[in-house]
C-alpha cells in the first residue's frame, strides 16, 4: 500500500471516528431536548394552573383588579374593573392599558401618568393616588383611588404589573362635605358653642336670631320655626331684642304670602337687594316712613333650616333698610348659621323626645316593679286562700272520725268540708276564667235570659259571704219582666263577684244594694255599698288582674284580686261596660255594669215550659280507674250508697281488666295515670267494645278546651274536672243509657 492510500484511510477512519461522536452528540442533544420541552410543558402547565388561580382568586374580592404584561398590555380584569372601565376582558385583553385604564386629575382634568407605567419602568410598588378620576370606555367618570405593584416569577424576573383600584365617589363626597362643613364652622366658631350647647328650643330660637342677625349685618332679623307643624300659620318669631317685630309684620308675614312662600315651600334662598324695585313688593306692602312707623325693609335675604329629614322647620329673615346690603357672603353665613340651627334643633329635639323616653321607660319600669310586686303579693295571698279551707276540713274530717262525734257534729263537719270544697272550686275556676279570657279561647252560650233569674243565682253565690258579716241586701228590679241575651251562668257569675266585694270591703252590718234598670239600648245594674271606699289614685286599675288597695287589703276578708279582672273581661264578652266610682276612703264604692239589649218579653221556643221527665232511680255497674287511691275510694263509697256496683282500678292496665271482667256501663279514667294513660285506655276500650256499650268519662285537672277536644278525639262521652262534682256525676247515672 503506497502512502497515499495509507493517508486516505487514516482520514476515513477519522471520519468515521468524527461522524459517531457527532451522531452520540446529536441523540444526546435529541434527548436534551425532549426532556427541555417536557419539562417546558410541565411549567407551562402549572403556570396556567397558577394563572386560573391567580385570575379566580382576583375575581373574588371586593376592589377592582388589572394585570398587563411587561409591555404594558391589559391580561386580565376582573368583574368589578370591567363595570368601573367600561371594558369588557375579551375586549381589554392585549390592548395597552393606557387606553383602558384613562385617568385624569380632578382638579386640573389633566391626563394623569400610569401608575403601571412606573412600576414596569422602576419595578417598585406604586402607593396610592389621590384625586384622581378614571374615564371609562362610555365616557362616564369616576373618582378612584389606585395602586400598583409589580408581577414577578420565583426567579425575580419581571412578568407584568397587577393595579388596584376603587370607586370612592361615596368617600369624596363625604371628605368634601366635611370640607365644606369644617369651613362653616370655622366661620362661625364664635356663634356655634353657644347655639349648640342650648336644648331648650325658646331659648336656641333666641340665640340663633341674634348670633344669625349679627353675622349677616342685618338690622333686623328675625327666625321663624315649628316645633310641631309647618303647614299651620302658627310660628314662634324671634327678633334680637333691639329690633322692633314690626318690621317685619308690616310686610304681612305669612307662610303663604309670595315673600315668604319661597322660603317654606322651596327650600331656597332668597336674597333681593331692594323690595322697593320688586313689582310685587312696591309701597303697598311696605312700612311708611311716618314718625312712629315701624322701618323700611329695603335689603331682603331668607335662608331657609333644613333639618336631617329634609324637612323646613322654619326660616332665618334678614332685612335692612339700605339696599345692597347682603352678599354672596353674607348667604353662606347665613346658611352656616341656619345649618347649625337645623342641627340643634334637631339636637333639642332628640333631647326633648330622649327625655320623654326616659320617662317613659321609668314608669314602664316602675309598672314592671309594681307587677313584679302584685304579684308576689298574688302568690302570697293564693297560698292563703289555698290555705284558709285547709284547717277547716282536716278539723271538720278529725271531729267526724272521733266516736264521740255526735249525728249533729258529724253532719255538721260534712257541711264544713263540703263548703270549703266549694269555696276551693270557686277559686280554682276564677283562676281558669281569667286565663281563657286573656287568651281568647273562653266561649259564652249566649241565650234569652231573664234578668231576675241571673240577679238570683247571683245572690244564692254570694249568700254565705254576705250573711257571714250579717250585711243587709236591697234588691231594686224593674217592674217589667226583663230579658238579655246573654250566658246566664257568666253573668250571674259577674254580679256574685261584685256583691262578693261588696261584701268583703264592708264593715260588718253593713248595706248592700243592688239596682237593675232598663235603658235605651239595655240594662244598668249599678251594685253599690257603704264600706271602706276606693282612694282615686287606685280606680284606673281597679279592673288589672292582682289589683288590690292596700288600704283596703288591711279590712278585707282577703281575696286574690282578680274577681273585678275577671268580671271586666266577661262583661266585654258580651259587648257590655263596667266601671268603678267611689268619693273616696271610708266613703264607699259603686259598680256600674251595663249591659247591651234588654228586651220587655223573651222569645217563646217549643217546649219552653216543658217539664223535665222524671227518671227511676236506676243501679248501675260503675268502674273508677284512678291511682290516687283516696280520691278513687271516696267516690266509690259515695256510688255505693247511693246503690250502685263499683268496681276499682288504680292504673290503666287494671282498668282494661275490670272492662273484660266486669262489664261496667260507665267508666270514670283519671287521665294521669301510670303506665296507661287515661287517653290510652279509651282508645283500647273504644277498639275493643262498640262505641254504645260503655260510656267514658275524663277525669283531670286540666279543663281547657284543648284538654276536652283530645279527650273527644280519645272515645270519651263526657269531660270532668277535678275536683268531681258529686250532684253532676250521680244526676249523668240518673240518665237513661242509649
Amino acid at each position: 500500500m503506497g502512502t497515499d492510500d495509507a493517508e486516505d484511510a487514516e482520514l476515513r477512519a477519522v471520519a468515521l471516528k468524527n461522524a459517531e461522536s457527532i451522531l452520540i452528540a446529536r441523540r444526546r442533544a435529541e434527548r436534551d431536548l425532549l426532556e427541555a420541552k417536557e419539562e417546558l410543558e410541565r411549567k407551562t402547565q402549572a403556570l396556567a394552573e397558577q394563572r386560573e388561580w391567580f385570575e379566580v382568586t382576583l375575581s373574588s374580592i371586593g376592589d377592582a383588579v388589572m394585570t398587563t404584561d411587561v409591555q404594558g398590555n391589559v391580561t386580565f380584569l376582573n368583574p368589578i374593573a370591567e363595570r368601573l372601565t367600561g371594558w369588557s376582558l375579551r375586549d381589554a385583553r392585549g390592548v395597552p392599558h393606557e387606553r383602558v385604564f384613562r385617568i385624569v386629575h380632578e382638579q386640573t382634568r389633566r391626563t394623569a401618568p400610569s401608575p403601571v407605567r412606573s412600576v414596569l419602568r422602576d419595578g417598585r410598588v406604586v402607593g396610592l393616588s389621590n384625586h384622581t378620576a378614571l374615564i371609562s370606555k362610555d365616557g362616564k367618570e369616576t373618582p378612584i383611588d389606585d395602586t400598583a405593584a409589580p408581577i414577578r416569577d420565583a426567579n425575580g424576573k419581571l412578568l407584568g404589573a397587577v393595579m388596584v383600584f376603587d370607586d370612592v365617589t361615596l368617600r369624596r363626597r363625604a371628605e368634601a362635605a366635611l370640607h365644606e362643613e369644617t369651613r362653616i364652622l370655622e366661620l362661625l366658631n364664635e356663634s356655634g358653642p353657644a347655639i349648640a350647647a342650648q336644648l331648650n328650643l325658646q331659648t336656641l330660637a333666641q340665640n340663633v336670631t341674634d348670633a344669625a342677625t349679627k353675622l349677616s349685618g342685618a338690622m333686623f332679623g328675625m327666625f321663624c320655626y315649628s316645633a310641631t307643624d309647618l303647614h299651620s300659620e302658627c310660628f314662634s318669631r324671634h327678633t334680637p331684642a333691639s329690633a322692633p317685630r314690626e318690621a317685619f309684620a308690616a310686610l304681612g308675614f305669612s307662610r303663604n304670602a309670595p315673600l315668604f312662600s319661597a322660603t317654606f315651600g322651596g327650600k331656597r334662598v332668597v336674597r333681593i337687594s331692594d323690595l322697593v324695585q320688586e313689582p310685587n313688593f312696591k309701597a303697598k306692602s311696605l312700612p311708611s316712613d311716618a314718625p312712629g312707623s315701624a322701618p323700611v325693609i329695603r335689603s331682603y335675604l331668607a335662608v331657609p333650616v333644613v333639618s336631617r329629614s329634609s324637612e323646613v322647620i322654619g326660616g332665618l329673615f334678614f332685612g335692612h333698610p339700605e339696599p345692597g346690603a347682603f352678599s354672596e357672603r353674607t348667604e353662606r353665613l347665613s346658611l352656616g348659621v341656619a345649618a347649625q340651627a337645623a342641627a340643634a334643633i334637631d339636637n333639642a329635639r332628640l333631647y326633648e323626645a330622649a327625655q320623654a323616653q326616659i320617662a317613659r321607660r321609668e314608669q314602664a319600669e316602675a309598672a314592671l316593679r309594681e307587677t313584679d310586686r302584685r304579684k308576689d303579693e298574688f302568690l302570697a295571698t293564693l297560698a292563703h286562700e289555698l290555705r284558709n279551707p285547709l284547717a277547716p276540713i282536716r278539723q271538720a274530717a278529725l271531729i267526724s272520725k272521733m266516736p264521740s262525734a255526735t249525728e249533729a257534729q258529724k253532719r255538721w263537719s260534712h257541711d264544713v268540708i263540703s263548703r270549703q270544697v266549694h269555696h276551693m272550686s270557686l277559686l280554682l275556676d276564677d283562676l281558669l276564667d281569667v286565663s281563657r279570657i286573656t287568651r281568647g279561647t273562653l266561649q259564652l252560650r249566649k241565650q234569652a235570659t231573664e234578668l231576675s233569674s241571673v240577679i238570683d243565682a247571683a245572690v244564692e253565690t254570694a249568700r254565705p259571704t254576705l250573711d257571714a258579716k250579717r250585711h243587709r241586701l236591697s234588691i231594686e228590679l224593674p217592674e217589667q219582666q226583663t230579658y238579655l241575651s246573654a250566658d246566664p251562668l257568666r253573668i250571674a257569675q259577674v254580679l256574685s263577684n261584685l256583691l262578693t266585694n261588696a261584701a268583703k270591703y264592708t264593715d260588718p252590718e253593713g248595706l248592700i244594694r243592688l239596682r237593675a234598670q232598663r235603658s235605651a239600648d239595655g240594662v244598668i245594674i249599678q251594685v253599690s255599698d257603704n264600706g271602706i271606699g276606693i282612694v282615686q289614685e287606685a280606680l284606673p286599675r281597679i279592673f288589672q288582674m292582682f289589683s288590690q288597695v292596700k288600704a283596703s287589703q288591711e279590712r278585707s276578708d282577703g281575696g286574690l284580686g282578680i274577681g273585678l279582672a275577671l268580671a271586666k273581661g266577661l262583661v266585654e264578652l258580651h259587648g257590655g261596660q263596667i266601671e268603678a266610682r267611689s268619693a273616696g276612703m271610708g266613703r264607699g264604692s259603686e259598680f256600674i255594669v251595663r249591659l247591651p239589649g234588654g228586651a220587655a218579653s223573651a222569645p217563646r221556643t217549643a217546649g219552653s215550659h216543658a217539664e223535665p221527665q222524671a227518671h227511676a232511680v236506676v243501679n248501675r255497674r260503675v268502674l273508677i280507674a284512678d291511682d290516687n287511691q283516696d280520691s278513687a275510694e271516696s267516690l266509690a263509697m259515695l256510688l255505693r250508697m247511693e246503690g250502685h256496683e263499683v268496681r276499682v282500678a288504680h292504673d290503666g292496665a287494671e282498668a282494661l281488666a275490670a272492662v273484660a271482667t266486669f262489664n261496667p256501663e260507665l267508666a270514670l279514667l283519671d287521665i294521669g295515670m301510670p303506665g296507661l294513660n287515661g287517653y290510652e285506655v279509651a282508645k283500647k276500650i273504644r277498639a275493643a267494645t262498640p262505641s254504645s256499650a260503655i260510656i267514658l268519662i275524663a277525669v283531670t285537672g286540666w279543663g281547657q278546651h284543648s284538654d276536652k277536644a283530645r279527650a273527644r278525639a280519645a272515645g270519651f262521652d263526657h269531660h270532668f274536672t277535678k275536683p268531681v262534682e258529686p250532684e253532676r256525676l250521680l244526676e249523668l247515672l240518673r240518665q237513661p243509657v242509649t
